[in-house]
């Protein structure tokens, strides 16, 4: 199993499963479920989801044992795996991270004894680490950082005052009934940073779903940003002050972003790309690309609608 992309549980049979969330099983039923996973690329005795159709793309290729389905959802060719058919995809695949799941606990000490931390490391007044952390040679972690439960961060890594890793994200259930109100998605996976990242004061990289949010190789990021679920970051990235990147969103490698960047979620940057502050970025950008604005457009174009717009009229 790939801990990026599935996050381990203790095992179930399908039918179990079906029966826990109100699923009519579309396929073979004598499977057992060991893990809950990313609908791409999927894993093998794997539990996924699928909730947009804009992501039905991806069914005909996932190699996920089961996925939640709506009634409507044909199957694709090339999906040999079991549609588990309900009315609410979004909340039957939330119930199952809450029921399956392995939460994150906390126990009463500051820095928990089953985390492996190399004796080079220092720590600040008022780190807190939990329980199956792994911290790697050289790193330093300044007052306040909180390190949640088995996250794993490299080698001379340097955290700043009053970072966060391994919150959970953002992610909530539509009801199926307005009056049930939102509900929460529980976040069973973790985080993963490569070795010399550094991380400035008050920012989160919040855990994944489920498999695993990742910062790459040397990728530096400044204060105030915020880092969503199953974001995937590449090596040798920069990011100003106060970036914010939404769920499931992926950063190429050698990739520039200014300050007050938003990216929203489940889009792709790719390798090389620079982005201007200030920007809006809402689709895909393809690699080497330099883009501002927002919505952000390439830099070539935005210059020219910004001198239009401030162009006097002659009188």
């Amino acid at each position: 199993m790939d801990r990026l992309s599935a996050t381990l549980i203790a095992e179930q049979a399908l039918v179990d499963i079906a029966a826990a969330l109100g699923a009519t099983l579309d396929g073979t039923s004598e499977v057992r479920i060991t893990n809950l996973c990313t609908l791409e690329p999927g894993e093998e005795g794997g539990l996924s989801f699928l909730a947009q159709g804009s992501y039905a793309k991806h069914l005909c290729e996932c190699k996920a044992t089961a996925v939640i389905v709506n009634q409507r959802q044909e199957r694709p060719e090339g999906f040999e795996g079991t549609l588990l058919r309900v009315n609410n995809p979004y909340e039957a695949w939330s119930k199952a991270l809450d029921l399956f799941g392995q939460h994150v606990c906390w126990g009463s000490a500051a820095i928990d004894p089953t985390a492996t931390i190399h004796p080079s490391v220092q720590l600040a007044p008022g780190v807190t680490i939990g329980a199956g952390v792994e911290i790697g040679a050289g790193t330093v972690l300044h007052p306040g950082v909180t390190i949640y439960p088995h996250s794993i961060i490299g080698e001379n890594c340097i955290l700043h005052a009053g970072v966060v890793i391994g919150a959970d994200g953002f992610g909530f259930a539509p009801p199926s009934k307005a009056q049930d109100g939102l509900q929460k998605i529980k976040h069973i996976g973790h985080v993963i940073l490569g070795n010399h990242v550094e991380i400035g004061a008050n920012s989160c990289v919040d855990r994944a779903v489920v498999g695993a949010t990742i910062i790459g190789l040397g990728t530096k990021l400044d204060n105030l940003c915020q880092i969503g679920h199953n974001v995937q970051i590449g090596m040798h990235c920069v990011l100003a002050g106060q970036v914010g990147i939404a769920g499931s969103a992926s950063v190429g490698n050698g990739v520039q972003i200014g300050g007050q960047v938003g990216i929203a979620g489940h889009i792709h940057i790719g390798d090389g790309v620079r982005i201007g502050a200030q920007s809006g970025v809402h689709k895909n950008i393809e690699a080497g690309k330099t883009i501002m604005g927002s919505p952000a457009v390439e830099a070539s174009v935005f210059r020219r609608k910004f001198a239009a717009s401030n162009m006097k009229p002659r009188s």
